[in-house]
């Protein structure tokens, strides 16, 4: 068992009592008992680990954004990891507080594993499925000091919500793809990713602030393209075969 799975295990037995849970399926598969990944924030990494959209240049109370959970190609991949996210901070900090789920392929078998993290406290996993084709909408609000952080699943029927309370610099929101684990690990190839109804303070994200892209990369090869944002949607596509 590694470091990072022992050490996400440990955060979610010690926060388990934080998680309201609404509307959760009775007898839902464990699937938090698999592997475990930290994420960090884009200020302790470099822009190879991020794909995807910031934005900064305001005060950032609020993130939301939906999209379809891919179907991953683990051929080439049998072990890997990446992650798609909706959040608030760390492009430009050290923390970061986000709400999305790791899609993994382990010994060539692909696998979808909901999580809320306020970074750098460690990821806390949900026990609730997700699959290929399943919508997901995440977001992530702050009023004063109180967040809270909410996944739904719309096509499993699953909502989770994640309270907490703290002082953030609030500087960045954020929907971004990110290739998980220490250093720059393999990422499976999940074609692509279509974020949509991505609003920062309730604007689309294209008119919320100062938009920065960024890409998943290996030294000179660049691994993701975003399109253009418009209407508070963009794709990140796959560019390796």
């Amino acid at each position: 068992m590694t470091i990072h799975r022992l050490r996400a295990l440990a955060a979610a037995a010690a926060l388990v009592p934080a998680l309201l849970m609404a509307s959760a399926s009775a007898g839902t598969p464990a699937q938090a008992a698999t592997r475990a990944f930290p994420h960090r924030s884009h200020y302790l990494h470099d822009d190879q680990t991020w794909g995807g959209y910031a934005v900064t240049g305001g005060t950032y109370t609020s993130a939301t954004g939906s999209w379809t959970v891919p179907t991953l190609d683990c051929a080439d991949t049998p072990d890997s990891s990446v992650s798609p996210w909706i959040g608030i901070d760390g492009f430009n900090s050290q923390t970061v507080e986000q709400i999305g789920f790791d899609q993994d392929c382990t010994n060539g078998v692909a696998g979808y594993y909901p999580w809320v993290e306020m970074y750098p406290a460690d990821s806390i996993y949900f026990n609730e499925t997700v699959q290929a084709g399943d919508l997901i909408t995440a977001a992530v609000s702050v009023s004063g000091t109180s967040f809270t952080l909410t996944e739904t699943d719309a096509t499993q029927h699953w909502t989770k919500t994640y309270d907490e309370s703290g002082s953030y610099q609030l500087s960045s929101a954020e929907a971004i793809v990110e290739d998980l684990g220490d250093g720059v690990g393999p990422v499976a190839d999940f074609g692509s990713i279509a974020f949509t109804d991505v609003t920062f303070n309730g604007s689309p994200l294209e008119s919320a602030g100062t938009l920065n892209s960024t890409d998943l990369a290996r030294g000179n090869a660049q691994l993701t393209d975003n399109s253009q944002p418009a209407g508070g949607g963009f794709t990140i596509n796959w560019l390796q075969s």
